[in-house]
């Protein structure tokens, strides 16, 4: 099936989709699932997803033109390289539009967004700009955050258990509330310049 501008999708399957690198205009899918598609570099100008899964698709470096996001979930996806800055988030949304299950995220920003609740379920999030994000009460469990950047980010109430390689300066997050397994939670010690003992 092809997808064209200026046209409005409701409750359509799309699998194996190849659009890399191609660009989609005002165009609105609606409990619309997307299935092992290419959307590598694609490009989505002033589009809207309303309940839309996308299950085991390429969406590395996609483009979002100020496209909004509206419960929408994300399962086994590459989405590496992505400013999610450049969506239109909307001012209305109490909790995070957007779930990640499984996903890899490297690359990719956050910066300055507020995503509260947003989920980040198992998934591979290295190097990834979380600074000065509102992310309260969101849920990173089983997530790696390799060289992720965390700084003045809100994570009051985040769940990070099973969570690894997080580099979280204790002095310049709010982190009240926070939820980590006992090991882990090591790695928050180390930007307070103290030994530890055995």
């Amino acid at each position: 099936m092809l997808i064209y501008n200026n046209k409005h999708y409701y409750d359509q399957q799309f699998s194996t989709l190849q659009l890399a690198e191609q660009a989609i205009e005002n165009t609105e899918f609606e409990e619309c699932t997307f299935i092992e598609c290419d959307l590598s570099q694609a490009h989505f100008k002033t589009c809207r997803f309303i309940q839309c899964n996308f299950k085991n698709c390429n969406l590395s470096s996609v483009k979002w033109g100020y496209s909004s996001l509206e419960n929408v979930s994300f399962s086994h996806c590459k989405l590496n390289s992505v400013q999610w800055g450049d969506a239109d988030w909307g001012a209305l949304s109490i909790n995070a539009p957007v779930s990640f299950n499984s996903c890899e995220l490297s690359n990719s920003s956050f910066f300055e967004l507020t995503l509260k609740s947003l989920k980040l379920i198992h998934c591979f999030a290295k190097n990834v700009d979380f600074r000065h994000a509102d992310l309260k009460q969101s849920k990173f469990t089983g997530t790696d955050f390799r060289d992720s950047e965390f700084f003045q980010t809100n994570l009051t109430k985040c769940d990070f258990v099973g969570a690894t390689e997080f580099n979280i300066d204790l002095n310049n997050n709010i982190l009240a509330g926070a939820k980590f397994e006992r090991f882990e939670a090591l790695n928050l010690l180390t930007s307070l310049d103290i030994e530890l003992c055995d």
